[in-house]
């Protein structure tokens, strides 16, 4: 996509129906993360995947700022970006920002038209504080998770609304307030996981929609003691209720790098 994507994508999405504060030096790091625990790099010791596998985060800059915190809602994400400000001020033009917020909130039955407000609200903060280049994150569709079973009951049904319904609202809240200011992109995380789920062979998997590749019933993530089968990490799009293997990270990893390109070079 070019850079002018706010409007395109609100328009097809329209269509389709605390901190673990990084010990780099801010002036070295070329990237800074906030968001939840599909970003968190290890905060409480653990990352929420199939370990000892990466977090796309780190794969995508592993040097980079992270201060992702699982759990985070909006207001927690909000707090990330007071520290990292309270700690260094300004954000240089060249480093990279992405915000991938909004999955706890939804979850938790939050108010969608205050929560991506919020979330605005806090890109408008990182552009006064400097920077030139923020990725934000869509999210993408928790129906199709193990939380929810990957089928049509009302849970289901009920989610995959709000989900749509959170990132159109995000995406119309971005246009209405910055238009197509090209230091903002969208990184269109709906559309590259519904592409696995969708087509899960063609990725690689051979377990897609509401499949664990944990175990234990329940848990937040799993290691290679307590996958569902030693080749897990690989064949599973989803672990941990509502997160993802290494393998998909190492996927959206990819396609985030190719859109930050596409984005800036």
């Amino acid at each position: 996509m070019a850079r002018r994507t706010v409007t395109l994508l609100l328009a097809s999405l329209l269509l389709a129906g605390c901190s673990s504060g990084g010990s780099n030096d801010e002036e070295q790091a070329t990237s800074v993360f906030f968001g939840d625990s599909l970003t968190d790099d290890g905060s409480d010791g653990m990352r929420y995947t199939t370990m000892p596998g990466e977090i796309w985060a780190q794969l995508v800059d592993p040097d980079g700022l992270n201060y992702a915190v699982g759990g985070a809602r909006i207001d927690g994400v909000t707090g990330q970006i007071d520290d990292f400000l309270a700690e260094y001020d300004e954000i240089s033009p060249d480093q990279l920002v992405t915000v991938f917020a909004g999955t706890n909130d939804v979850l938790s039955g939050a108010e969608t038209a205050a929560v991506t407000a919020a979330e605005v609200d806090q890109i408008g903060r990182l552009l006064d504080a400097g920077a030139q280049k923020i990725l934000v994150f869509t999210l993408f569709d928790l129906a199709a998770t193990p939380a929810f079973g990957g089928t049509d009951t009302d849970a289901h049904l009920g989610i995959h609304d709000r989900t749509l319904s959170y990132n159109q609202s995000l995406l119309q809240g971005l246009a209405e307030r910055f238009g197509d200011d090209d230091r903002i992109g969208v990184f269109d995380t709906f559309g590259a996981v519904n592409g696995m789920v969708t087509d899960p062979a063609s990725y690689g998997f051979t377990h897609g929609a509401g499949e664990d590749a944990c175990a234990v019933p329940g848990a937040a993530w799993c290691d290679t003691e307590s996958l569902v089968a030693p080749d897990a990490d690989q064949t599973y799009i989803f672990a941990g209720g509502v997160h993802l293997t290494t393998r998909t990270n190492e996927l959206l990893a990819a396609a985030v790098k190719a859109r930050i390109e596409e984005l800036w070079g």
